[in-house]
């Protein structure tokens, strides 16, 4: 069999075209790693912390120290609305917080408000700060795999309003702190119940009867120890005071937010759609 110069030339060609179509690079495993500090570091002073927080479809990345590996726990370190590489995420000054076993966590989130975790169990030691305090020990205590716990939850139920109300029944919310609990009535009908995290000790969720007054589908918001874009299905009911879905935490029924009422994101979503401006809110202890 006679080939021809043109022949083998062509097929050069095909096979670089083929390789050009069908050679996609593959994506890294991890969307968020930690590279430093490693896996049960001792750290003191301040900290140059590096890894990766990058996805297809990245919205930003947030990370948080877990004091004492107790996910209620958790607080603010840094967030960054550009991915990173294997680069530099954030400076860390470890003297602001108790020496311990501690957890470093990062969240990459993604556009559609899911997100992916990943966790670094480091031991704070800063000369002269107080020792931590020593737990009595359990015999039934067990230390969860938090990131697998996180892959295994199960897809969250449908938010389903009843539609057996008056439709011209007054609408309004009823948020119980005690109980943890909001109830969206129309009439006297509770069309929609779930269970809610209001303030933190030191951030408290007040009292009273108040209206929504400003409603956004995202926000952003700002504190003392938080910067949090993106806040998704936000109305606001009293001067900063909002009620917004939280995707950065599961811990609802707990008091864990800065003084506002944190839902789900499906829920807050039902409920953003079906208040009004002007929808009563009645805060009780």
């Amino acid at each position: 069999m006679v080939f021809s110069v043109r022949t083998i030339w062509m097929s050069v060609v095909m096979a670089a075209v083929a390789i050009t179509l069908f050679a996609v690079p593959a994506l890294a495993d991890d969307e968020g790693t930690i590279t430093f500090p490693t896996s049960g570091a001792t750290v003191s002073g301040s900290v140059e912390v590096h890894g990766t927080a990058a996805h297809p479809t990245f919205r930003k990345w947030q990370a948080d120290l877990i004091l004492d590996g107790d996910p209620s726990r958790a607080t603010f370190l840094a967030l960054g609305e550009s991915p990173v590489t294997n680069g530099d995420l954030f400076t860390w000054d470890t003297t602001l917080y108790p020496n311990g076993k501690h957890t470093l966590r990062l969240r990459v989130v993604h556009s559609n408000l899911n997100y992916e975790e990943t966790f670094v169990p480091v031991t704070i030691a800063n000369a002269g700060a107080p020792a931590p305090e020593e737990k009595p020990a359990s015999d039934d205590e067990t230390k969860p795999d938090t990131a697998a716990e996180e892959k295994a939850k199960p897809e969250p139920a449908p938010v389903v309003f009843r539609t057996d109300a008056p439709a011209e029944g007054k609408r309004w919310i009823a948020i119980d702190i005690s109980d943890q609990s909001l109830t969206a009535w129309q009439g006297d009908v509770p069309v929609f119940e779930t269970t809610v995290s209001t303030g933190k000790p030191g951030f408290r969720t007040l009292p009273g009867t108040f209206a929504v007054y400003r409603k956004y589908e995202e926000t952003r918001m700002r504190g003392i120890d938080y910067d949090t874009p993106d806040v998704p299905w936000t109305m606001y009911y009293d001067g900063s005071f909002a009620i917004h879905g939280a995707y950065w935490h599961d811990n609802f029924g707990t008091p864990v937010s800065h003084g506002c009422v944190n839902l789900r994101v499906p829920e807050a979503k039902a409920l953003f759609e079906w208040a009004d401006v002007g929808t009563e809110v009645v805060v009780t202890q």
